[in-house]
């Protein structure tokens, strides 16, 4: 398991189209993917989870990697999510 904290920096947070990217993402890799915040865990690679969370720009999450090439993924996403998220 890898985890790593994350500022979200897109301006309208984690919804419509940048919770897409970050899906999309999430599910080019094997290992679970998932988001802390506010003590609860999302699904990173379901629309719903993603944007049943409630994040706004500025907040902090962290990105929880399990299983096969979960180092990779962790990277990845982190790296998306400091970019804006392709907005």
């Amino acid at each position: 398991m890898i985890k790593k904290k994350v500022v979200v920096v897109s301006k309208t947070g984690l919804h419509a189209r940048p919770a897409n990217a970050l899906v999309k993402k999430a599910q080019q890799y094997p290992c679970a993917v998932e988001i802390g915040f506010r003590d609860k865990t999302y699904n990173a690679k379901s629309m719903l989870g993603v944007l049943a969370a409630g994040i706004n720009c500025g907040m902090e999450i962290e990105i929880i990697c399990t299983g096969d090439r979960e180092a990779e993924a962790c990277g990845q996403i982190v790296q998306l999510i400091e970019e804006g998220l392709a907005e």
